[in-house]
């Protein structure tokens, strides 16, 4: 509102400018005209003197304009620096609130059990795989990631998962992302992870699945392993890539 005040101030103030620029050059223009009587003259005169009169009433009229345009305009900044001292205190308080979250967040994952895989496994087989290729049905796609990773928690932790399909060569790809507790869960996650990779052969034209684990070890810092296992096509049974470190 304040902006929109100072914007219309200026406005005025410049429709008076060139109202008063117009009636100046106006006056100019007819004392120029020669042949001019005497009496006109006069008139004339005393026109101009009237009209400089008008010129320093509006003089003071636009300082007194510009005066409250200025005033409302550090108002303006004022207020603006309030918020954002405000908002900055705000940032503060959420980063905070949010390390908080974190740590919470941390403690819980690291009493989160992780369970051996289920002999019967995930049901990988059943998901609609053919429609993803046949028909790139995004909706399927995110379907399929959300019940993956909800399924896979209780064997690799709080996880997230991402199909990606690669549609030239119609070969599909699985990356798990997780937080998984403290480190001594590693043997079991490791296990579950070449179970998943078994139980994932049944799943047509998948060439790659990756894990990315984070865990934390017995100083409560992160780590991350990763492994990744690839496979030709259908009838061969999935490697482990190594890493070099």
């Amino acid at each position: 509102m304040i902006n929109l005040i100072s914007v219309g101030l200026v406005l005025v103030v410049l429709i008076i400018v060139f109202y008063r620029f117009a009636v100046n050059s106006r006056l100019k223009k007819i004392s120029q005209q020669k042949g001019q009587p005497l009496s006109f003259q006069k008139k004339l005169a005393y026109v101009k003197y009237l009209e400089q009169e008008k010129h320093v009433s509006f003089i003071l009229f636009l300082s007194l304009l510009f005066a409250a345009g200025m005033l409302l305009s550090t108002y303006s900044l004022f207020e603006v620096e309030d918020q954002m001292h405000n908002l900055s205190q705000k940032n503060s308080q959420l980063k905070d609130e949010l390390y908080k979250m974190r740590q919470e967040q941390r403690r819980f994952i690291n009493d989160i059990p992780i369970k051996a895989y289920p002999e019967e496994g995930l049901g990988l087989g059943d998901y609609a795989w053919q429609e993803i290729f046949e028909h790139e049905n995004r909706k399927v796609q995110y379907e399929i990631e959300n019940d993956l990773s909800t399924k896979a928690e209780p064997y690799f932790g709080l996880s997230s998962t991402l199909i990606v399909l690669d549609i030239p060569s119609k070969t599909l790809s699985i990356a798990m992302v997780g937080n998984s507790g403290t480190e001594d869960k590693l043997e079991t996650l490791e296990a579950n992870q070449l179970a998943f990779v078994q139980e994932a052969k049944v799943v047509t034209n998948l060439t790659q699945v990756t894990f990315q684990m984070h865990v934390t070890d017995e100083n409560n810092e992160e780590k991350t392993y990763n492994r990744t296992f690839t496979r030709s096509n259908n009838e061969e049974d999935f490697t482990q890539v190594e890493v070099e470190e």
